[in-house]
């Protein structure tokens, strides 16, 4: 079969008599023949390329009966198109975790992972099994089967490993990676620290420091809801519920602030709850998603 070149199909084909005497196969492959998408092509150009065609093969002063098949032939023709490209594409892949999101995947080699909410992960099918290497965007628990170097790569640096499970949060405001099982390599800025079950390695000022005696229970609890955190900025508390919730917050006297503890995604009230109370902040809801926090008045 022929691939990567577009055939013109003789308008003629689409008179109401002609097509009658079709069977549906050989329409749907008329309609694929007609507007297959060259390999090349990216989706953008390929629509294009489907509104030339429709141009290119319009009738004057068409009947009724034929705008009928036109319509019908336009969108067999558009399914046809979209399929298309999405098998060559297929090589690539991106699992995109949207607010209040939590993703599963397993990936080509057999490994294990999970995209937390406002995250993105992308790889390459192809040979991926021979070079396990991901980018990410955001945070992801991953549990990978033992193989050679798994590699995923952020912004502020690399995480590489053999065969473990770790959490990785990498996004704006820093670069941490926790060790559950197995060992794990960090490299960012130059530096490098190799960490252990219990430990974890995270990016503070520019310096790649190694944190021991951490609960593994609470490395990647996010999985089951639940957010723990060890003196962290309130600003970067509220983005979390911002991303579990899928809400806006807008704070105000809340710079400078640090917060030890904890909640979880099953209810907004109650997430906000256990952060405001012990922080002696009041909050307002407003259309639902829609947030505004400041300290109690006195």
């Amino acid at each position: 079969m022929e691939t990567g070149k577009n055939r013109h199909i003789d308008p003629s084909v689409f008179s109401k008599a002609n097509f009658d005497n079709l069977t549906t196969d050989e329409k749907i492959e008329t309609f694929v023949q007609s507007y297959r998408v060259p390999q090349k092509k990216s989706k953008a150009e390929a629509l294009e390329l489907l509104r030339s065609k429709l141009d290119q093969q319009s009738i004057e002063k068409p009947t009724r009966s034929l705008r009928i098949y036109w319509s019908a032939a336009a969108s067999v023709a558009l399914i046809a198109l979209l399929t298309t490209v999405y098998f060559y594409t297929a090589s690539s892949s991106q699992i995109i975790a949207g607010k209040g999101q939590h993703l599963e995947y397993s990936l080509p080699d057999g490994s294990e992972v999970t995209v937390n909410a406002d995250s993105k992960l992308s790889f390459s099918k192809s040979g991926f099994s021979e070079k396990r290497s991901l980018k990410l965007e955001g945070e992801a628990y991953f549990s990978v089967m033992k193989g050679n170097s798994f590699v995923v790569e952020t912004k502020l640096g690399t995480v590489e490993v053999l065969g473990t499970t770790l959490n990785v949060y990498a996004r704006d405001n820093g670069l941490s990676v926790s060790c559950l099982t197995g060992k794990v390599k960090i490299t960012a800025n130059g530096q490098t620290v190799i960490i252990e079950p219990g430990e974890k390695a995270e990016l503070v000022d520019g310096t790649l420091k190694k944190i021991t005696n951490i609960s593994t229970d609470q490395m990647a609890g996010w999985r089951s809801g639940e957010f723990h955190f060890d003196n962290i900025t309130l600003i970067s508390i509220f983005e979390e519920i911002e991303r579990q919730f899928d809400v806006k917050i807008t704070t105000k006297g809340l710079e400078n602030r640090f917060y030890t503890g904890g909640f979880t995604n099953k209810n907004l009230t109650e997430a906000l709850e256990m952060v405001c109370l012990p922080m002696q902040l009041d909050y307002e809801i407003k259309n639902g998603n829609k947030i505004r926090i400041e300290p109690k008045t006195k």
